[in-house]
């Protein structure tokens, strides 16, 4: 009896054990949160729930702020993040507590009398398990009776495509930097104030004091609030900015009735908005490197150097074949650019051994040396005979044709003229034996290479609308730089008809102070994909017509061509230049066969929107 009852004393001691560990674990388990398992993903953040003392206190008089959230956070990155504006002599000592953390101002930190400060945490308050940042997060408090109330806001977009940039921190200075020049402060300084742009690039800084600004707009690629990067792109204003005042606004797309008091409380409680009376556009542009490189060459045959430029060449380059046996061969190669002078195709005139040294000046500064891996022709393979002998050559093999493209095709339009572009430059032409049929009755055209190598050549003839044709140029007419010559090159089309097409016309009223040329585009396409299919130049307020458009839907863009080269040229901080101002037609239009669209356009300077559906980045 008593080993039965020890035994079950020390069965009851083990369950009670067993109870307490289990216990010990659950409570463990509980005073350390960990990720919930299964369902979906967390993408919520953090909600502020409040602090002490109360975000946007006056008469602040205390070394430490407790800010309490709804879940556990972690603050990341808090040393690129952390921003306090005005900026005070020492840093702050931010530490997590709990379902928070405490902000601990420096024992010997003044804070100025009757001054507002914003600490701003940008993205650095996270949630502790799948890292959703609590956007342009701040604290704010005033040490004398008054918050500042006053604010600017504004958008940031791409200044060439006018869409949303999302992600950029917009920055304020202060009018008073003796010691530094302009184009150093978004460089060295960090700002006085700092907002972040949302998906729409929208931006807003609140709770500024009543002051003049510079201000700036930075793709921060190490988000530590400086322009320090070679890839962060930049905006800026080149005049100061000021704060306004923050109203309520009902949209104008929400129907009122001032007369029914109950409605008007309502809309101003659910609908009314906080808005500023002015805001601000920033072009976000990419810095520009201004030294000319060659950013791409290409090998496309084995006789054949495409070399592409980071910019367009105003001016012919110079290049130097170094190779020994090049020294006897003049000229090495011909040359070809393109119309728009950023690129350049080389073809050799001579076989070279491998591999081809060049030696490229783009600018007074810099040489870049290419060095082009020739490949050598495959030598003939022998086939075998029925008696198993090599046979050279027993099958006769064609020989090479000049490859070439052309626009001579069904549905050719009326009001074109005819392109050939072959691949190679051609050496010698005889069109005597070239024909064009009308139907069944030949006639007398005109035929000329339009550059200087002989690779673009132009059929022009008075196209008689919906009549069939066939062009023909013989074999063995052309012959190009390296004896290879034509197939017979033949082309049967049928032309257009005028009522195919549509026609726009559009009365653009330019701004009365501009004095630059500007770029009339009519484009297809969004975004940055834009497909630019005409373009006209005017210098006043004009009709603007686009004739025999295929039917489709398009687009119309217009660009001040300050620098008057014929194409969007970007933004020079350093240099102080804004890049040039693009404006979007609101519409986009519809153009069907047969039709004949009329509008008008008055371009407004201050007015910058691209409206195409699907703007979004």
């Amino acid at each position: 009896m008593h080993l039965k009852k020890k035994f079950m004393q020390s069965k009851q001691i083990l369950k009670l054990t067993s109870f307490l560990i289990v216990l010990l674990l659950i409570v463990i388990s509980c005073a350390n949160p960990v990720a919930p398992t299964g369902g979906p993903k967390d993408e919520t953040p953090p909600v502020f729930l409040g602090s002490n003392p109360v975000n946007k206190a006056r008469n602040f008089n205390t070394d430490k702020v407790d800010l309490t959230f709804d879940e556990f956070v972690v603050l990341k990155d808090l040393n690129k993040q952390l921003l306090i504006s005005p900026p005070i002599e020492k840093k702050l000592d931010v530490k997590t507590k709990g379902k928070g953390f405490r902000i601990n101002f420096p024992k010997d930190e003044v804070l100025a009398e009757n001054t507002t400060y914003t600490i701003y945490f940008g993205d650095a308050v996270v949630d502790l398990h799948e890292n959703n940042p609590l956007s342009n997060f701040q604290y704010v408090f005033s040490t004398g009776k008054d918050i500042d109330s006053l604010s600017i806001r504004g958008r940031v977009v791409s200044a060439e495509y006018l869409l949303p940039e999302e992600g950029v921190y917009v920055s304020l200075y202060l009018n008073n930097n003796d010691t530094l020049s302009l184009d150093e402060l978004p460089l060295k300084v960090r700002p006085y104030y700092v907002s972040k742009t949302n998906s729409e690039g929208y931006f807003e800084i609140n709770n500024i004091k009543n002051d003049s600004y510079l201000i700036f707009a930075v793709r921060d690629v190490n988000s530590n609030y400086f322009n320090d990067m070679p890839n962060e792109a930049i905006a800026f204003a080149d005049t100061l900015v000021f704060p306004e005042e923050v109203f309520d606004y009902i949209p104008d797309s929400i129907p009122v009735d001032t007369s029914n008091v109950a409605l008007m409380d309502s809309l101003w409680a659910n609908y009314a908005v906080k808005i500023t009376k002015d805001t601000h556009t920033l072009l976000l542009f990419d810095p520009q490197d201004s030294v000319q490189k060659v950013m791409k060459n290409e090998l496309t045959d084995n006789n054949h150097l495409h070399i592409e430029f980071k910019y367009p060449q105003k001016v012919p380059i110079q290049i130097d074949v170094l190779n020994a046996d090049a020294m006897t061969a003049h000229p090495v190669y011909i040359e070809e650019y393109s119309p728009n002078r950023d690129s350049l195709d080389l073809w050799f005139l001579k076989p070279f051994a491998d591999t081809v040294q060049l030696r490229i000046v783009v600018d007074t500064l810099k040489a870049d040396t290419i060095a082009v891996l020739l490949n050598a022709p495959a030598p003939a393979k022998a086939t075998a005979t029925r008696r198993g002998k090599p046979s050279q050559g027993r099958k006769a093999v064609k020989a090479p044709a000049i490859s070439y493209t052309s626009n001579l095709k069904q549905g050719f339009p009326f009001f074109s003229k005819g392109n050939i572009v072959f691949k190679t430059p051609i050496q010698l032409a005889n069109f005597e034996n070239s024909t064009l049929m009308e139907d069944t009755l030949s006639v007398p055209f005109k035929i000329e290479f339009t550059d200087s190598i002989k690779r673009k050549l132009r059929i022009d003839y008075p196209w008689k609308q919906g009549v069939n044709y066939r062009f023909e140029i013989p074999d063995q007419a052309l012959t190009d730089i390296y004896g290879i010559q034509n197939d017979s090159i033949v082309a049967n089309f049928k032309v257009s008809e005028e009522s195919n097409y549509g026609n726009l016309m559009i009365d653009i009223r330019l701004p009365e102070k501009s004095t630059s040329p500007w770029l009339v585009q009519l484009i297809k396409g969004s975004e940055d994909k834009e497909q630019i299919i005409r373009t006209e130049s005017i210098q006043k307020s004009a009709k603007v017509v686009f004739a025999n458009l295929a039917p489709d839907k398009y687009r119309i863009k217009i660009l001040e061509d300050r620098d008057n080269n014929k194409r969007w040229s970007s933004g020079d901080y350093r240099k102080k230049i804004l890049p040039e101002k693009v404006f979007y037609f609101p519409k986009t239009i519809e153009i069907k066969a047969g039709w004949k669209v009329e509008d008008e356009w008055t371009v407004n300077y201050k007015v910058q929107e691209n409206s195409t559906p699907k703007n979004k980045k």
